[in-house]
């Protein structure tokens, strides 16, 4: 009797082997991306070192440390960080050669061309939005970096090698860049194009339904519209990031940049006609449902919505 009684207490102590099992499989799965990303990142690097190594660049490092700072965990975005740290680089490459030939004997009106310069990169860099920003940050402080290695210990410019001193700084960014691209092109095949679809789909399919059921309720706005209105201007705000990866991984989305940025337009636009529509069915017509709100519905495809819907039923999803 002891012995069944204590051969059922160790089944109880031990652990539930497919439970544990699928804890062991969520782990791998939610370590998986990192790990990768880390593999990506380590073995750009290790390829721009070893390029740079073997051109014997004089400083190898600025290789390595363009190709850590390229590296995201989205092939787009590392793409289109990439290319606009590229063109930063090549433009403050450039103008600090023109600065300095410019202004050769001259170290006061290098400096304030310096600071004029930087100047106009900051208010590039605040106008811009995403990597276009990154782009214009990176041309003004490239001119400081090179100008700051062409000045002597008594505060004299060499021109001599300013041509060198650029084309060498330049010549290590855009070497880790290449091999940071070659790196995560060769292993990921990219997934913008799908995700941003899938979300310009369901944010149109909601804002659709949320209009008309604004158009179909009686009375007054539900209170859980408005909170639902702004979590979708949320997201509406939040493509922007979805649309530099998409345009780094598709030169297809690339060339039809103008189009893909009125559907986002059109998606602020359907938000704003939402609520004026609940403000105007609610305030100046007193809540009511009017006739010519039936033709408005019936304007809409029917792909963009259903039955359940226009009744109301969106905002209790």
């Amino acid at each position: 009797m002891n012995g069944i009684t204590q051969s059922r207490g160790n089944r109880l102590l031990q652990p539930d082997l497919p439970a544990a099992a699928r804890r062991l499989e969520k782990a791998m799965r939610a370590t998986g991306p990192p790990l990768l990303f880390g593999l990506r990142l380590w073995a750009s690097v290790s390829l721009a070192l070893y390029v740079a190594f073997w051109l014997q660049l004089d400083n190898p490092y600025w290789a390595g440390a363009s190709a850590a700072i390229v590296c995201q965990p989205q092939l787009g975005a590392s793409l289109r960080k990439g290319w606009f740290r590229m063109i930063g680089t090549l433009t403050g490459a450039v103008m600090s050669v023109v600065l300095v030939a410019s202004f050769p004997q001259d170290r006061s009106l290098f400096l304030g061309a310096l600071a004029l310069w930087a100047g106009s990169c900051a208010f590039g860099a605040t106008v811009l939005r995403n990597f276009a920003s990154y782009s214009a940050a990176l041309a003004g402080y490239t001119v400081a970096i090179v100008g700051g290695d062409l000045l002597g210990t008594v505060g004299g410019l060499d021109a001599n090698a300013a041509f060198l001193v650029a084309v060498s700084r330049a010549t290590a960014i855009c070497l880790g860049i290449v091999c940071a691209g070659v790196v995560l092109a060769g292993t990921d095949l990219g997934g913008a194009r799908r995700r941003l679809a899938a979300q310009f789909a369901e944010l149109s399919t909601r804002i659709t339904a949320g209009l008309a059921g604004a158009l179909a309720t009686q009375g007054p706005e539900p209170t859980d519209a408005r909170p639902v209105r702004r979590e979708l201007l949320r997201r509406v705000i939040g493509l922007d990031p979805v649309n530099d990866q998409t345009l780094g991984e598709s030169s297809q989305v690339r060339y039809h940049s103008p189009v893909l940025q009125c559907a986002v337009d059109g998606l602020f636009a359907a938000l704003a006609g939402w609520r004026a529509v609940a403000n105007h069915l609610a305030g100046a017509l007193g809540g009511g449902t009017q006739p010519e709100t039936a033709t408005v519905i019936d304007s809409i495809p029917q792909e963009l919505r259903s039955a359940g819907l226009l009744a109301g039923g969106f905002f209790r999803l």
